[in-house]
């Protein structure tokens, strides 16, 4: 099925193609908050087409980061980026580092993780971005496995938020399931559990009153 243009404003940050890294990233991060505002004016870059900025989230975005993505602390969160513009386009490559504390999954421990992500997306304004998906949509429909090159995020009102950016590439870079250092996943199920099958659980839950209704 042909995927639709995406709403206005930021949409994500497509950190590197590493397939482990892919892999991990199950879910986006929640769309559209305003934990961290940076917009950019694509006129400020300088007169060469090349412009690159340093930010920095501050002591109370990073606490309303946290909470967004349910994380006990982050202690620090800076991006570096370098901007690109090509005619009424924009390409944004860089990297983003975090420091900061997570809960183990298996040991239920905080502890202390670094995130380094390298981050490329490209803008072009709004009409640009409807024609490309258009044009993708087509090309789905007339070819549904071939390889698909998404269409780049929507210029709004003449400005991008790398601010916006930063944030999400942190939400896609976080791992679902975080352990900490030398911790691996164990199996905790009982040995009489493992042999269960399907079949005999079934039947018990129809002893105790289960799905067909209980004893008499």
């Amino acid at each position: 099925m042909a995927r639709k243009p995406p709403p206005k404003g930021p949409k994500r940050a497509r950190p590197g193609t590493d397939e482990a890294g892919a892999a991990r990233k199950l879910a986006p991060p929640p769309s559209g908050l305003p934990l961290m505002p940076r917009p950019f004016n694509v006129e400020d870059i300088r007169d060469d087409g090349k412009s690159t900025l340093e930010i920095e989230a501050s002591e109370a975005e990073r606490v309303l980061l946290a909470q967004a993505y349910g994380l006990p602390a982050i202690g620090a969160l800076k991006a570096r980026y370098r901007l690109v513009k090509r005619g009424k386009c924009v390409s944004v490559t860089g990297e983003i580092r975090a420091r900061l504390t997570q809960v183990c999954v298996v040991t239920t421990d905080p502890f202390e993780s670094e995130i380094i992500e390298p981050v490329e997306i490209e803008y072009a304004p709004e009409s640009l971005v409807t024609e490309a998906w258009e044009r993708l949509a087509e090309t789905e429909s007339a070819n549904p496995n071939a390889p698909a090159q998404e269409p780049p995020d929507v210029i709004v009102d003449g400005k991008i938020d790398l601010g916006a950016l930063t944030a999400e590439a942190l939400a896609l870079a976080l791992d679902p399931y975080p352990k900490k250092p030398g911790v691996a996943f164990v199996d905790v199920m009982e040995p009489e559990d493992l042999s269960e099958s399907p079949f005999a659980a079934l039947a018990r839950l129809k002893g105790q009153g289960g799905p067909e209704g209980g004893k008499v």
